[in-house]
């Protein structure tokens, strides 16, 4: 029997026209966005190219187009059927209570005073943002309420008050009570990292998304890496949006912010740096440094060894003074694909290893704690790790693993 490429029967050119219909959309939705149409309504295209080459090929229409739609529609099935069930909370590796804790749970207080960018603990509440809305709950996981309904994207709890930033592109700093009154705007910069200490605010601007493609595009065409720096400012000023003052100029991807006494600490594009809050004494830390926390005049940095490395990376863990000596490797690991500081202990997650690891700055008392399957691992705040599925649910979760909470 001959085989050729396109199909002959009616339903196997219809399969094929649908599974060459999805391949093309798709295409044109990753690369250009230009598609108004829901990502199952592309899907719905190739699982119907599926369905129609299978009855055609068991009407003999053996053409390899048909075979071929037969295997786009597979692997659709397969990839989104696998999105769908790790959308539920089904094979989590942890039970996930519904609605509400166990006391022994419900009653943990260990994360009181945690600021995760957009999920923070204060007293018996917890605030997190969710389609950019901010919600509390209370910490048995009862009583979900919405604090506002202006748009939230980042977010700080200090005292009696929250600061937040409205928009992941063009984002202004705000400030309001708890219970979402008193809204008042403090900056109209386009905020990239913020940090709240006493009556202090620290923070760093950006560009907005076209605005760093197109420097990229400038630094790329001319082939001139200074394009690419002094695009950003770090300011200091008042809780209340007063007296403000330009401290520094920041790269084009700023990082995070810390204030600790006298002197604010950021990441600047790889690099950790620290500036007086007058200004005065800017300076290098490390060349490929990640900030950690400071304690007893001590501060504590992440050295990345090689910061190209995408999957994984090869890591130190340095303290130093605060006035820039002593500089110390003090423990090392390998093939680290996210980690954080909280509470003395550094954590993290090794690539192709389930579960979380925990171990002191400088190396001693490692251990694992659980066994879960960690996609995206977004932090630890006391006795509990937030972590996000590739689905989009986000978790809160018990570091032994006895128990989550789904947070969105």
């Amino acid at each position: 029997m001959k085989i050729t490429f396109l199909p002959h029967s009616r339903l196997g050119k219809w399969g094929f026209s649908l599974s060459l219909a999805f391949i093309l959309l798709l295409f044109a939705q990753i690369q250009f966005s230009l598609i108004p149409l829901p990502v199952f309504s592309v899907m719905a295209l190739g699982v119907a190219g599926f369905v129609l080459s299978i009855i055609a090929f068991i009407k003999r229409d053996r053409a390899l187009g048909t075979l071929l739609s037969i295997i786009i529609g597979a692997v659709i099935i397969f990839v989104f059927g696998s999105i769908l069930v790790m959308s539920t909370d089904l094979f989590k590796g942890f039970p996930v209570a519904k609605d509400y804790l166990e006391k022994a749970e419900g009653n943990d207080m260990s994360g009181d005073g945690m600021n995760l960018g957009d999920i923070s603990q204060s007293g018996e509440q917890i605030f997190f943002v969710e389609k950019n809305r901010l919600y509390t709950i209370n910490i048995d996981w009862t009583n979900r309420r919405e604090v506002t309904d202006s748009p939230v994207s980042s977010i700080f709890l200090s005292g009696d008050w929250i600061y937040f930033t409205n928009d992941r592109d063009v984002s202004n700093l705000y400030r309001m009570k708890k219970d979402g009154s008193e809204q008042m705007k403090l900056s109209e910069d386009n905020v990239a990292h913020f940090y709240v200490l006493g009556d202090h605010i620290a923070y760093s601007t950006k560009k907005t998304l076209a605005e760093f493609n197109e420097i990229k595009k400038e630094a790329l065409n001319t082939e001139d890496a200074t394009v690419e720096s002094d695009v950003g400012t770090l300011y200091m000023m008042k809780t209340d949006g007063s007296k403000k003052i330009a401290l520094c100029k920041v790269s084009l991807e700023p990082g995070r912010v810390m204030i600790s006494e006298e002197w604010i600490y950021f990441e600047d594009y790889q690099k950790l740096c620290k500036v007086r809050i007058d200004g005065s004494d800017y300076t290098v830390i490390s060349e490929k440094g990640r900030l950690g926390f400071v304690e007893n005049g001590w501060v504590y940095f992440i050295s990345v060894l090689d910061p190209e490395t995408r999957a994984y990376d090869d890591l130190e863990i340095c303290r130093m003074k605060k006035d820039g000596s002593e500089i110390t490797v003090l423990s090392s690991v390998n093939k680290v694909s996210s980690s954080c500081f909280d509470n003395g202990w550094f954590y993290y997650v090794l690539h192709s290893e389930k579960g979380l690891y925990r171990m002191r700055p400088d190396g001693s008392e490692r251990e694992r704690l659980n066994k879960i399957n960690i996609w995206q691992f977004d932090g630890v705040a006391g006795n509990w790790m937030y972590i996000t599925d590739y689905a989009g649910p986000r978790y809160r979760v018990k570091l032994d693993g006895s128990v989550g909470t789904r947070i969105n």
